[in-house]
C-alpha cells in the first residue's frame, strides 16, 4: 500500500499518527501565529492608506504644475487633470502588493479634456470633453503632456521604463541614481509654432541637461539623451547635434535609400534656413538661422 519495506513501517505509521492528530508544536504556534497575520495586515492597510495620502498631494501638485505648462506649449484650450480612485482594490488582493507602480489600493488615471462653447439659449456656455489621454490624446499632444510630466518630476520616465535595472518598485528607486536613458520624440511640435514651438524647445533641452541631478551634485553624465524628430527650426537650434536625413528614392528594389549627415557651421545655418522659409528669402532666412543659433546657444549654457 505505501510501497515501502517492512523495516520502514513504524516510522511510517509514526508519521501518519502525527499527520492524523496534528503537530502539538504547530497547534501551539497558531494563535501567535493569528495574532501576527492580523497585526501585518493592519499594518499593510496603513501604509496603503499613507501611499494614497502621499499620491494624492502629488496629484494634485502635478496636475497644477503641468497645467501651468500647457498654455505655452500650444494646449491653452485643454486641461489636464490627475484622478486617484483609492478603492480601485482592496488591500488583501495581489495586485496590491506587487513590487512596481501599481502597489496599494489605488488606480491613477490621467485625463485630458478640451474646452468647447456650446449655445443655450442663445447664451455661449464654456464645457469640457474628454477622457483618458491614452485614448483621447493625439502622440503629439501626450508627447508634450509626457515633456511637462518629466519637466516636474525628473527622472520619472527612466523609472517608469524600469531604467533603474531593479523590480523594487517607484518606493525603493531614487529617481537621481537612474543609468541614463534616451527618450525619442516623434514630432513632439506638430501643429503648434511661434512661442509654442520655442517652448517646446526649451523643455527638451531642459530634459537633456538634467538640472535636477546637477543641482544635486550628480555626475553630469547620468543626464538624459533626447533624440527629436522635428520640422521646426526652433526645435533644431537648440540641440547639441543637428543631424539630416533625407530620402534618396531607391535603389530600383524595395529598398528605400536614405541619406544622413550631421550638420554643423555653415551647413547648419543653410539648413535651417530652409526649415525656415524653404527657398524664399534666403539672405534674411540665413539671418533669421544665425540668431536661432546664437540663441540656442545661450539657452544650452543656462
Amino acid at each position: 500500500k505505501h510501497s515501502i519495506s517492512p523495516y520502514y513501517l513504524p516510522q511510517c505509521h509514526h508519521s501518519l499518527r502525527c499527520e492524523l492528530d496534528g503537530n502539538v508544536e504547530a497547534k501551539q504556534l497558531l494563535p501567535d501565529a493569528i495574532r501576527k497575520e492580523s497585526e501585518a495586515l493592519q499594518n499593510y492597510e496603513a501604509a496603503c492608506f499613507s501611499l494614497s495620502e502621499a499620491r494624492k498631494k502629488v496629484a494634485e501638485m502635478l496636475s497644477r504644475s503641468v497645467m501651468g505648462r500647457m498654455p505655452s506649449l500650444g494646449l491653452d484650450e485643454s486641461s489636464f487633470r490627475i484622478v486617484l480612485n483609492s478603492k480601485a482594490r482592496k488591500c488583501t488582493d495581489p495586485g496590491a502588493y506587487k513590487n512596481d507602480s501599481c502597489m496599494g489600493t489605488d488606480a491613477v488615471e490621467f485625463l485630458l479634456l478640451h474646452k468647447r462653447q456650446e449655445s443655450v439659449f442663445d447664451e455661449a456656455v464654456s464645457t469640457s470633453e474628454g477622457g483618458p489621454l491614452q485614448v483621447v490624446g493625439s502622440s503629439g499632444e501626450k508627447a508634450r503632456i509626457l515633456l511637462a510630466i518629466e519637466t516636474e518630476l525628473p527622472g520619472s520616465i527612466g523609472v517608469s521604463c524600469g531604467a533603474s535595472g531593479v523590480s523594487t518598485g517607484w518606493s525603493d528607486v531614487d529617481t537621481t541614481s537612474c543609468p541614463p536613458i534616451t527618450v525619442v520624440y516623434d514630432e513632439i511640435d506638430a501643429h503648434v509654432g511661434g512661442r509654442a514651438a520655442v517652448a517646446v524647445a526649451k523643455l527638451l533641452s531642459d530634459q537633456s541637461r538634467d538640472r535636477e541631478g546637477e543641482m544635486r551634485g550628480l555626475d553630469r553624465q547620468k543626464k538624459s539623451q533626447v533624440i527629436s524628430i522635428t520640422h521646426s527650426p526652433s526645435v533644431a537650434a537648440i540641440a547639441d547635434r543637428h543631424i539630416v536625413v533625407k530620402r534618396c528614392g531607391n535603389n530600383g528594389r524595395s529598398n528605400v535609400l536614405v541619406d544622413v549627415q550631421s550638420v554643423e557651421g555653415a551647413l547648419r545655418r543653410k539648413e535651417l534656413a530652409r526649415m525656415a522659409s524653404g527657398d524664399l528669402a534666403v539672405d534674411e532666412a540665413e539671418q533669421f538661422a544665425e540668431a536661432l543659433l546664437r540663441e540656442g546657444m545661450l539657452q544650452r549654457k543656462q
